[in-house]
């Protein structure tokens, strides 16, 4: 596993396991075996993002995921979904622990999901639908950050047919509210 940085993680809160397993769960969730991705993704989501509240533990996760992805590594649909859940996740003020010191949870995850932003849409072609419909949930809470979401959104509906056509034009109202209102409804 890959992780740009070097965390504490005897300090890291997670909802219940030890920090320390987050790295086989997260080589799970990157695995060849379906099942074992779907499972993986369920239980980091409990575990780092768990109905809103952001854990310490999401910071690691972000950055193993962001640092494939930089890598050219394309994600998994659950990665994204994981992806997405820690976007939505707050806990205000909490930190995580490294070698150097500790990060903000929220703005630490935020930005480096932001700074993945293109490698994440470079593989949102429409060729795995169920990447690209994770991609759509995620994006529009990015849309106050950054216009590139929008675009490809935008491009997205004019290219592609069906499904997921109807997903990008979904994605691209609630990414055009949050740009227009700063939030979502």
């Amino acid at each position: 596993m890959i992780f740009s940085r070097t965390w504490d993680w005897d300090s890291l809160e997670t909802l219940s396991i030890p920090a320390t397993e987050l790295r086989t769960h997260l080589e799970r969730l990157l695995g060849e075996d379906p099942d074992e991705r779907s499972r993986a993704g369920r239980l980091l989501y409990c575990e780092v993002a768990n109905q809103g509240h952001l854990y310490s533990a999401a910071a690691p996760c972000v950055d193993a995921l962001t640092t494939l992805a930089r890598a050219g590594t394309p994600l998994t649909p659950p990665s994204v979904s994981l992806l997405e859940s820690i976007l939505n996740a707050r806990n205000a003020g909490v930190r995580a622990g490294t070698a150097d010191g500790s990060v903000d949870v929220t703005s630490y995850c935020r930005n480096e999901i932001l700074a993945t932003l293109p490698q994440l849409l470079s593989h949102a072609d429409g060729t795995d639908a169920e990447y690209f419909r994770e991609v759509c949930y995620l994006i529009p809470q990015l849309a106050d950050s950054s216009d590139e979401v929008i675009s490809f959104l935008r491009k997205s509906v004019s290219t592609l047919e069906g499904e997921l056509r109807q997903a990008a034009a979904e994605a691209l109202e609630e990414a055009e509210e949050v740009a227009e209102e700063g939030h979502m409804r």
